[in-house]
């Protein structure tokens, strides 16, 4: 995430804060629900945007491979090749390929500095383009039509995790569904009757049942994720 850390943990600080000021007119138990909730939702939040970003960095794997194979072909090193391809990258991948390039003109050579953006980011896609760099730089041979074969198995590999993913849509669309349903009933029922928003807001046994509810519903939403997730490896 584009966001600078300094300014972002005092707005989350502050954030943290005025929560808890509004949550202490309901009562103490109010109050810390209210910070509990701010407090954990940039970790769940950060954990669905980390998802995405290296979905998005899978994505982008097949073209920056391309670019490293053409620079080959003209005759440049490996680490020439790294770092034309982090030129001509945008976005995330552009920034851990030029990490990778300057590892190598610090001194480390291009095997360690592939081996550690490998670690850095252990996603399948990262790790096979690693490997076969690695392979190929140790080994010698025709590097670019090695790197040819990798971009085509990338592209492959999204093409079936699409269709996984299409499959996989009614089956996380009612995941959805049941994940919502016990939230939307529970403001519906505190909307119509005061007497039951009285009782989950306004006494510590209410707060208590309002609070194991939404574990056991997020505990329930993360499993169905999980049963849902598309791993094409």
């Amino acid at each position: 995430m584009d966001l600078d850390p300094a300014r972002t943990w005092r707005l989350w600080l502050v954030t943290v804060l005025l929560a808890g000021a509004a949550g202490a007119s309901a009562g103490a138990a109010t109050a810390a629900l209210a910070v509990a909730a701010v407090m954990a939702g940039p970790l769940v939040a950060w954990c669905l945007l980390r998802r995405r970003s290296d979905d998005r960095l899978e994505a982008a794997l097949p073209e920056a491979v391309d670019a490293i194979a053409r620079a080959l072909r003209t005759g440049a090193s490996l680490r020439l090749a790294v770092a034309e391809a982090a030129a001509a990258t945008p976005g995330r991948l552009g920034t851990e390929l030029m990490s990778v390039a300057r590892a190598t003109e610090r001194g480390a050579g291009v095997v360690p500095a592939l081996e550690a953006w490998a670690e850095r980011q252990p996603t399948p896609g990262v790790r096979l383009v690693a490997g076969a760099l690695c392979l190929g730089a140790e080994t010698g041979g025709v590097l670019a039509r090695a790197v040819d074969g990798v971009a085509a198995t990338l592209r492959q590999r999204l093409e079936a995790r699409a269709d996984a993913k299409a499959l996989a849509t009614q089956a996380r669309m009612s995941a959805a569904v049941l994940a919502a349903a016990p939230l939307v009933f529970a403001a519906l029922a505190s909307l119509a009757d005061a007497r039951t928003s009285a009782f989950l807001f306004r006494t510590s046994t209410g707060l208590l049942c309002l609070a194991g509810g939404l574990v056991l519903d997020a505990a329930g939403a993360l499993w169905m994720a999980r049963l849902t997730r598309i791993e094409v490896d």
